[in-house]
């Protein structure tokens, strides 16, 4: 939990809004991965409602990370050469 804070004030959270554009998806499937626990995200319970803030470093490492296993996963001789 130190760490968090220790990022979080060098990097501020964003908005799914934020993250979405980040993402270029929308704000929607940003929320909808965020609970279900597919992109790093922090929520902030308002009452009912729950809000959701993102580091953009951590999705970064996300995607990193899901870009890289795709292509370890995919045989050299199947990949599309760009």
């Amino acid at each position: 939990m130190e760490h968090l804070n220790q990022v979080a004030m060098q990097e501020p959270f964003v908005t799914a809004d934020q993250a979405a554009e980040f993402l270029r998806c929308s704000p929607i499937t940003v929320k909808r991965l965020a609970r279900e626990g597919k992109i790093p995200a922090h929520c902030i319970q308002n009452g009912i409602r729950k809000r959701w803030r993102f580091l953009l470093s951590e999705l970064a490492a996300t995607m990193k990370k899901a870009v890289s296993s795709d292509r370890s996963s995919t045989p050299l001789s199947h990949r599309k050469e760009g």
